[in-house]
């Protein structure tokens, strides 16, 4: 909380205190207590300082008698008698200067001073015991007597508040009451292990052929109960001949059996030999019987010879396991007899005794053709190994006009022709280096039985050589020119330097074709060595047409001045479109400029310009033609309040035509926000269906999502259900830990002058609750939430529904059985029990009297507002858990008790009970204090409020 609010609640604190003051038996602000007779009409005058005033508001309550007593702070400073003679109330009654002079501070109705009654103190204390102590004047007294018949102090506080009639003189009858009125029940009875009473009274272990016993779970110290204390069937809790196979309670020992065999199961007996409801194979236990693990072979059984041939060879070992009809010979070697098919290799594979007899794979086919004049063998078994009888295998073939490898293709092996037809023939001997020779050999061929040489080429041996050929085939060259000068023969043989030149001289020097150069008048522009080229040169080039410098190209190369000199775009313009994207070229001998699509289309003029992000006049300024383009948008831009709510996203406006503009944000989908589309009390449309913290009654468009207050059922002793209440004082949807918010409470009226603010209310923790409200407010808040302001009936008899003490029964928490005093939480009281504080206990409610807001009781105490549900307020809570089925998340009403007094409805007049921060004595912020009665406009700092309802607005 901020200093500023804290100092300036603290204030209010101190200031009401002040103001409302009451005359007798009052000792906070319009609180009357002890001394208020039945019946009494009267005005109370607030006592002012000297020279001063207490102006202060007017408030109108009931006294004890249910009468209206005006209570003004105003007074004048002087003393007007209030009594003919001095009472005990801590004022000058016969105004003689003296305060409660005269009084006889021994008596236990006044034991040490006016506010210490003894009778009122000692709860349930015979009246004729009651003494009285008095201490230093001023100070309380010491209180003491003696319990009345039937009263009992259970809890040592002095108080005798406990009834109980006593009937036995121990609690060994188990009937869940204290017999011996020790403030136990049943201690007497052991519920730990008595059978006839295991965890609760009355539950009797009972099971068919046993005798069940008793067993808890409890720790040491704890209580058995019927959640930690079971029966059970122990070990030996069967009866003779019967056994607990199955392990379940409900059926007992249900398996009536004899062990045999000394109770160790044996295997193929088709006994259950140990009763574990198990016969033979099936029982996983068969350690007593010897058989079971010793080594065997396949089919062997025990005291059988091992099996003959591969049956019985070493490494086919297993062991005996027991099957449905027997012992079993099983492991991952064992072989078989008859597993294996008889094969000639010399062993006896079917275990028969004998060994290759009958092998399955003799008789078949074997060799490697049937063609002729090949043919196939049988293969036979030959002392353990299979071989091949009677089988004539293919040769080499060769070319002989017969088929020597059996292939079907005579005088061809594998498709080609036989070795002794493959090779060259009539091979000229080879020409000089650099020549070749005009003859060329031939190869063997296979035809018709007969070798052949097929593909050769001679010439008569009398043929002249040419350049290069050795044409007469006998592997010299004669008659060769000189290639090193012949222009025609250039280096070699037909390299003719002549070939492809226009207007071009060439030359043979050593061997190699020189180019001269051109003839007169021609030119070689590319390099090529030929002059086709007529052309003369002028200068460098330029754009003019013409080929300046005679390359053979027109304007190529020409220096190009830039877009800002000749094709009118600002020198500011710095965008691409307006720069590298701007194309200037030498076309037929003048300079143009190419722009992109869209860009200057018009000459760059400002007519040119649309929206679409291209600077499209070139003169450095985007989009210009539309307003507001690349500012910052929403997406809910141009729509009514709440617009899109949590789902608002931001962009820039961004082009939508040549001529507009539209925001690019895009509402977002409240599935994908931190908080999904849950509806919290935070003055945010969470859930984006146009509707802010909409209620149960009121959903919205989106019904799924709504804003779900934190509430606690209330309902009647028979479970049903009376109504909602909300679980933390209301708050309004903007405040914080230090803040309260802002906005008023008015939906559908409200005063002059005011505005219809309509500030929904929350019950949510951790935030400055909503005070300075009027029951019109309030009245209206809670009916748009679909509730209503808490009823409150100060009416005793005839005792009223339940439905018109809704904010009662919440804080007495009924119908827990006793309810409670106040709203404190009843399973974990202070010093004085449930539902009570005391000076020397943790404090667990902000009411003046209990809570020192700085802790430091040497500064005197101060008092000031915490937010709802405030942890450092320990315990402050009405406590519903586990009633009438409120689970733990929902089952306590904060800060019903203190904090800030709550406005409720008393059949159509409003009140404001509970107490708050500065509330004076905790006796005026009881769950049944009905003093105040305030009109509809009537608000203060120290008032809020909590909605009812009829419905679970959390459905």
């Amino acid at each position: 909380m901020s200093g500023t609010w804290r100092a300036r609640l603290l204030l209010a604190g101190a200031s009401s205190a002040m103001l409302l003051t009451l005359g007798a038996g009052c000792d906070t602000e319009a609180f009357c207590f002890d001394d208020c007779e039945a019946g009494a009409t009267g005005t109370g005058t607030g006592q002012g300082g000297a020279g001063g005033s207490g102006n202060g508001p007017t408030v109108t309550g009931t006294g004890g008698g249910d009468q209206p007593i005006t209570v003004a702070s105003s007074g004048s400073g002087t003393c007007e008698p209030t009594n003919p003679v001095e009472i005990c109330d801590g004022l000058d009654n016969d105004c003689n200067g003296s305060v409660d002079d005269g009084i006889d501070f021994a008596d236990p109705r006044q034991c040490g001073n006016c506010l210490t009654n003894c009778y009122a103190i000692l709860i349930g204390a015979d009246p004729e015991t009651v003494t009285c102590t008095p201490g230093d004047p001023g100070e309380a007294g010491t209180c003491a007597g003696e319990c009345a018949i039937d009263q009992y102090d259970f809890d040592g506080d002095g108080i005798c508040d406990d009834f109980c009639i006593r009937t036995e003189d121990d609690d060994s009858l188990c009937n869940n009451k204290d017999d011996d009125c020790d403030g136990l029940l049943d201690e007497d009875v052991d519920k730990c292990t008595d059978p006839d009473n295991c965890g609760i009274c009355g539950r009797q272990c009972n099971a068919a052929n046993a005798t069940p016993e008793c067993v808890s779970e409890a720790d040491p110290g704890v209580e058995c109960t019927d959640a930690n204390t079971v029966c059970v069937i122990g070990e030996n809790d069967c009866a003779p001949g019967f056994h607990d196979v199955n392990g379940l309670f409900s059926d007992g020992c249900e398996y009536p059996c004899t062990e045999t065999n000394g109770g160790a199961e044996v295997c193929g007996d088709q006994l259950d030999n140990d009763c574990d409801g198990a016969v033979d194979g099936a029982d996983d236990d068969l350690s007593g019987d010897p058989i079971i693990g010793d080594d065997c072979f396949g089919g062997q059984q025990p005291g059988d010879d091992p099996p003959e041939g591969v049956c019985g060879a070493v490494g086919n070992e297993g062991q005996y396991t027991c099957g449905p009809n027997g012992y079993v010979c099983e492991g991952p070697n064992v072989v078989l007899p008859g597993d294996l098919i008889e094969s000639c290799n010399g062993d006896d594979d079917d275990c028969n005794g004998l060994t290759d007899d009958d092998p399955s794979d003799v008789g078949a086919s074997c060799g490697v053709s049937n063609n002729s004049p090949c043919q196939l063998g049988q293969n036979q078994c030959v002392a353990g190994v299979l071989v091949c009888v009677g089988a004539i295998n293919p040769g080499v073939e060769v070319c002989n006009g017969r088929d020597d490898d059996c292939d079907g293709d005579v005088d061809l092996a594998n498709n080609q022709p036989p070795a002794d037809s493959i090779g060259t023939c009539n091979v000229p001997p080879p020409p000089p280096n650099g020549s070749v020779s005009a003859c060329v050999g031939g190869n063997l061929a296979c035809v018709g039985g007969v070798i052949d040489c097929q593909g050769d080429v001679t010439t008569p041996a009398n043929t002249a050589d040419t350049c290069g050929v050795d044409q007469n085939c006998d592997g010299n060259l004669t008659n060769q020119p000189d290639t090193s000068s012949d222009v025609r023969n250039c280096g070699s043989c037909g390299n003719d330097c002549y070939d492809g030149a226009v207007n071009s001289i060439w030359a043979c020097n050593a061997g190699t074709c020189q180019f001269q150069g051109c003839a007169n008048g021609f030119s070689d522009p590319n390099g090529d060595q030929i002059c086709e080229y007529a052309c003369t040169p002028t200068g460098p080039e330029v754009c003019n047409n013409v080929d300046d410098d005679c390359d053979m190209q027109v304007d190529e190369g020409v220096a190009l001045p830039p877009p800002t000199q000749i094709c009118g775009v600002s020198p500011s313009a710095t965008r691409p479109e307006c720069t590298s994207g701007v194309t200037v070229a030498c076309t037929a001998g003048a300079f143009t400029c190419t722009f992109p699509n869209g860009v200057c289309a018009g000459g760059c003029s400002a007519n040119d310009e649309v929206c679409d992000n291209l600077d499209n006049d070139c003169d450095g300024v985007l989009n210009e033609n539309v307003a507001n383009f690349g500012q910052a948008c929403a997406s809910d831009a141009g729509d009514p309040p709440p617009g899109d709510g949590a789902c608002r996203q931001f962009g820039t406006f961004v082009c939508a035509g040549p001529n507009a503009v539209t925001c690019n944000a895009v509402t977002a989908d409240c599935d994908d926000l931190p908080g999904g589309c849950v509806e919290a009390c935070d003055g945010v449309d969470n859930d984006c269906d146009g509707s802010i913290d909409e209620t149960f009654n009121d959903p919205g468009d989106d019904a799924a999502f709504f804003y779900r207050p934190e509430v606690v059922a209330t309902r009647s002793a028979a479970g049903v259900p009376v109504s909602w209440i909300a679980a933390y004082e209301a708050s309004r949807p903007n405040a914080t830990d230090s803040s309260p918010g802002s906005g008023n409470g008015y939906v559908t009226s409200a005063p002059v002058g005011e505005t219809l603010d309509a500030t929904p209310a929350c019950s949510e923790p951790g935030r400055i609750p909503w005070f300075n409200v009027t029951p019109a407010e309030a009245t209206q808040t809670c009916a748009a939430m679909g509730g209503h302001v808490c009823t409150f009936s100060a009416v005793t008899a005839p005792v009223p529904p339940p439905e018109a003490k809704e904010w009662t029964r919440a804080c007495r928490v009924e119908p827990r059985t006793p309810d409670c005093t106040w709203g404190y939480n009843p399973s974990n009281g202070g010093a004085g029990g449930p539902c009570t504080v005391s000076d020397t206990a943790t404090k667990f409610c902000n009411i003046a009297s209990a809570w020192d807001f700085d802790g430091n009781g040497a500064n005197g105490d101060q008092d000031g507002l915490l937010p709802t549900g405030d942890l450092t307020a320990e315990n402050c809570f009405a406590d519903w858990a586990g009633l009438i089925g409120n689970p733990a998340a929902s089952d306590a009403v904060y800060d019903i008790t203190g904090n800030l007094r709550e406005i409720v409805n008393d059949n159509g007049t409003f009140r404001v009970v509970g107490g708050a921060f500065n509330t004076q004595a905790e006796s005026g912020a009881t769950c049944e204090f009905d003093f105040y009665t305030v009109p509809s406009t009537f608000k203060f700092f120290d008032t809020g409020f909590r909605c009812c309802f009829d419905a679970d607005p959390d459905p």
